[in-house]
């Protein structure tokens, strides 16, 4: 497994317990992120999701043959909490949202720093 595949593979966990949270008890998740909504099956829905996308994380992990992936996955995670920001900001949406965020941003800096790492490696490997 290459460090990047390590990290990608590592942060599915993350969203795996996030998807699980949400697709199995999104009352407390709401309570922690101070968010109210009256009809939850759309959570439980998206926590659904997120348990497949921690599949793919898994899947994707363990092989090093997703480069690509793991570096599209940095701009997307280190987006989260600017794009997640933006929501508290435009709709007072609870600051504590974006804390959320912080282990997006903070994977995305593992995985650009293993990526770095892999790319010496084969460099000196060749």
């Amino acid at each position: 497994m290459s460090r990047a595949g390590r990290s990608f593979f590592w942060f599915g966990f993350w969203v795996l317990a996030c998807g699980l949270s949400l697709a199995l008890a999104p009352g407390l998740m709401l309570r922690v992120a101070e968010i109210t909504v009256s009809n939850d099956i759309m959570l439980r829905v998206f926590g659904t999701v997120l348990v497949y996308m921690a599949v793919y994380y898994f899947v994707a992990g363990r092989t090093g043959a997703y480069t690509a992936l793991y570096r599209a996955s940095v701009f997307t995670r280190f987006s989260a909490p600017i794009v997640v920001g933006a929501f508290v900001f435009v709709l007072k949406a609870s600051p504590l949202v974006v804390g959320f965020t912080v282990v997006d941003a903070a994977g995305a800096l593992w995985t650009a720093i293993a990526l770095r790492k892999d790319r010496k490696t084969a460099a000196i490997a060749s």
